[in-house]
């Protein structure tokens, strides 16, 4: 068998994964950015085991079976794929499909002669989320590292698209003292790791030039996918759009202080959109809307809906979305400044899609749930709660207190399975292409890397 290992580029965020992975084993680089592709052969990366999936629209594959065909062989419907995608469920029929055909010819050829062994991804758009599924097909081990949320520089490796099932981490001796450091981290409020930064995603500060000339270099030197980006002046306008709109939305629309909220409620915490989190992981529940408009028909009178905002998210949505959610019966609009982690001490139970906030509120033993089944849903009141058929009530009459060190030794489960490195992307914090990042980085790759020849050897 092959031990062919494979990264599969995903722009700023593979750039230290590269680094980490050249000198330990890589052989083969899915790439899909002009951009990266040339820092790839400015490296020295032999470019002939680089596959380049950049579809300029024009470009085709020299194999061409057909969707149908692969819809069969792979046991999916491809409708399902792109509506996930952001920039692809835009464009038009015909072109979507030619995409489609390069993709799927293309990762399937590659699949059949590279036979690899191990695929690092981040699956977020449409060629990594088609990668997974041939990986399953083809039986082929997904690495997906995820940045832990309540631990810095800690990291799961999920095992496919899904943030459900985790590879362990053999080389883990601490933790007992990783659990005990995330549940603090919940009980005493500690800040979640580049929380603040992000909030600045819709203000203004000068930290956004760095990233506005990169946007425009991209686009000087035509590095820009259109299946992925937008162009430099949409990415302009729509960040000028948000900036304003985040101002004026906040004056515009009641959103109440916690300390406003007289009432029993219930919390509900919104996503930021597009994000991968609702748009793949929980992509059965992307309306957000109809979510909240769901939970609240079989809420119990003596309760609100007491709905946040993600403070990463105001600016981005347009007022009619939270013109529609106070026009749902009993939802309330917290204000996305106020603190999650008191808001959720308050609250007689917690309904998130995929979100941390559900996590967080069972570490504080409050009743939670989440509507995607998670990694952590041993510390729900159930696996997964369906709005669209199922009561809140019911919700309600189920109580899961438990102790401390119950809770610490579902954390450890979790923590057994965590890897030491930053495994985010350098325009969020450059930190992620220090030496010393690097190395951590390279030692829980290696260590994810032997873990799985081994099994595969058994």
């Amino acid at each position: 068998m092959s031990d062919a290992i494979v990264l599969v580029e995903s722009h700023y965020r593979s750039r230290s994964w590269f680094l980490a992975l050249k000198d330990i084993g890589l052989t083969h680089i899915i790439s899909v950015m002009p951009e990266e592709y040339e820092l790839f052969k400015k490296s020295g990366f032999d470019t002939i085991n680089i596959l380049n999936l950049y579809y300029n629209g024009t470009n085709r594959s020299k194999k061409n079976k057909s969707i149908s065909f692969f819809e069969k062989f792979l046991n999916i419907s491809m409708n399902s794929i792109i509506i996930m995608d952001r920039t692809l469920r835009r464009k038009k029929r015909n072109y979507i499909e030619n995409y489609l055909v390069f993709l799927l010819n293309e990762i399937d050829d590659f699949f059949l002669k590279v036979k690899p062994k191990i695929v690092f991804i981040e699956p977020t758009w449409t060629h990594e989320i088609l990668i997974c599924k041939f990986a399953k097909k083809y039986s082929v081990s997904i690495v997906a590292p995820v940045k832990d949320k309540l631990l810095p520089d800690r990291f799961l490796a999920f095992k496919d698209e899904n943030h459900l099932n985790f590879y362990k981490n053999p080389a883990t001796k601490n933790v007992k003292y990783l659990s005990n450091e995330a549940f603090n981290s919940v009980i005493y409020n500690k800040p979640v790791q580049y929380f603040k930064k992000f909030n600045k995603r819709n203000k203004i500060d000068f930290q956004k030039l760095p990233k506005l000339f990169r946007l425009i270099k991209i686009s000087i030197f035509n590095y820009r996918n259109p299946n992925i980006q937008n162009s430099i002046f949409s990415d302009i306008c729509i960040k000028i759009k948000s900036i304003f709109r985040s101002n004026i939305q906040l004056n515009l629309f009641d959103f109440k202080k916690l300390g406003e909220i007289k009432k029993k409620f219930i919390l509900i915490t919104l996503h930021v959109q597009p994000e991968a989190s609702i748009d793949v992981v929980g992509s059965k529940y992307t309306n957000q809307i109809e979510f909240v408009r769901k939970i609240s028909q079989t809420t119990p009178n003596e309760y609100i809906i007491l709905v946040k905002e993600h403070s990463h998210a105001i600016g981005n949505r347009g007022n009619s979305f939270y013109r529609e959610l106070l026009e749902i019966p009993s939802v309330v609009l917290l204000h996305p400044n106020e603190d999650a982690r008191e808001t959720i001490k308050k609250s007689s139970l917690v309904i998130s899609n995929t979100g941390t906030s559900s996590l967080e509120a069972s570490i504080l033993n409050i009743p939670s749930i989440t509507t995607t089944s998670m990694f952590y849903n041993e510390l729900l009141l159930k696996k997964e709660f369906n709005p669209f058929e199922e009561n809140v009530g019911n919700l309600l009459k189920k109580q899961k207190k438990v102790t401390k060190s119950k809770i610490i030794k579902y954390l450890d489960r979790i923590y057994s399975g965590s890897f030491n490195g930053n495994c985010g992307d350098f325009q969020t914090d450059l930190d992620v292409l220090n030496i010393s990042n690097i190395e951590k980085l390279q030692n829980s790759f290696m260590s994810l890397i032997n873990s799985i020849k081994y099994k595969k050897s058994l």
